[in-house]
């Protein structure tokens, strides 16, 4: 071969080189940055007792292309069969005409959440993807694409439910939006090392009270940043029960009918709030409260089902009706915190929680018997 052949052929390798490593680096998922004060302030705190999550592994060297109108379920079979890779929707709205069930070992990844929109199509009643209890699915990721739902029905945008006997694991959302989903817009339950980075979950929850932007239950090992939750239709922003080593920072939830946040029930605790702003819930802002979760009507005062060893730090609860009403929540923190809200800021009934550093526009008020409680705050929400 002439040697001006040769050098051709070697810059085209080396391109096609380049040109893999390149789509690699589009594909694969960026390390959340938690601050050094996060850690500072867990050790001073926790020690080293808290958990923090594990990241899922990628495979990025099988590649499978979807354009809108093609069948993103068989690309992620054909995926699956390979043993994991990664299906890549292309830009332009993909019409889901069925659930998408998602599987181990999987990157699906779209152009940009602004680019790639996987659109709930009117006659699809089930969530749009799906985890069911069998088989365990683990390192998944879902990254730059937007899953919008109609409103209509009864549906999920994102569920996902697990079993305790293998509970689903490494799941990371990044750089999405789920927005307009009629349940919740991400419902994770039984599943352990969850990452959202970067990710919308707004307009939620309109089949009714129950229903939210986000919903974990029994997840262990949490990380959430600057993540936006605001503007659920019927729901809460974010509902953490029995909940473990969960760290959300620079998060927000705005404009709620009900709460904001609400961390409740057994196996609840070591809950790190990091510059978390909520603002303009019409109840309550941080809704903590002790009822069993399978006997709710009966009120209880049981530490059992309050959520223990909380930390605020940094975080801004401005502008709701009530700031935060906890009970039986103890060895919590309150730091550097600035709550002004239109009536209590912070009701505390048989709590143990140390402020440090932090003010309160309407007060902190503290009771020791349940009829002190509000009136107006019901004791069941």
């Amino acid at each position: 071969m002439p040697r001006k052949l040769k050098l051709v052929s070697m810059l085209v390798m080396v391109l096609v080189a380049f040109s893999a490593i390149a789509q690699k680096q589009k594909f694969k998922y960026h390390d959340v940055v938690i601050e050094q004060e996060v850690y500072s302030i867990m050790t001073d705190k926790w020690s080293d007792d808290f958990k923090h999550v594990e990241y899922p592994k990628q495979n990025l060297d099988f590649v499978i292309k979807v354009k809108p109108g093609e069948s993103i379920q068989n690309a992620i079979d054909l995926v699956d069969a390979k043993g994991g890779g990664v299906v890549f929707l292309k830009k332009g709205t993909h019409t889901l005409t069925q659930t998408i069930t998602l599987k181990s070992n999987l990157t699906l990844v779209g152009e940009g959440r602004d680019k790639t929109i996987l659109l709930k199509s009117s006659e699809m009643n089930d969530s749009g993807f799906n985890i069911e209890d069998k088989p365990q699915v683990t390192d998944l990721v879902i990254k730059d694409l937007t899953l919008k739902g109609t409103r209509q029905g009864k549906a999920n945008g994102i569920l996902i439910r697990g079993r305790n006997e293998s509970r689903h694991a490494r799941i990371m959302l990044q750089n999405i939006n789920v927005t307009d989903w009629s349940a919740q817009g991400v419902h994770m339950k039984r599943t352990n090392h969850i990452i959202m980075d970067n990710c919308n979950f707004q307009y939620n929850g309109s089949g009714g009270s129950l229903y939210h932007n986000v919903y974990f239950l029994y997840n262990k090992y949490i990380l959430q940043s600057d993540c936006n939750m605001s503007f659920p239709v019927m729901g809460k922003g974010n509902k953490y029960t029995s909940c473990e080593y969960v760290l959300a920072q620079r998060c927000t939830i705005k404009d709620t009918k009900t709460n904001g946040i609400q961390a409740d029930h057994e196996e609840a605790g070591y809950l790190f709030f990091h510059k978390y702003h909520v603002s303009g819930c019409d109840r309550v802002a941080l809704w903590f409260p002790c009822e069993d979760y399978y006997d709710k009507y009966h009120y209880t005062e049981n530490p059992q089902y309050a959520p223990q060893k909380v930390i605020l730090n940094r975080c801004e609860i401005v502008n709701n009706t009530w700031g935060a009403m906890w009970r039986a929540v103890n060895d919590s923190y309150v730091i550097n915190s600035v709550f002004d809200n239109k009536e209590v800021d912070m009701g505390l009934l048989k709590c143990n929680v140390i402020m440090e550093n932090s003010s309160f526009k309407k007060g902190n008020d503290i009771y020791t018997d349940i009829n002190q409680w509000p009136t107006n705050v019901r004791v069941l929400w």
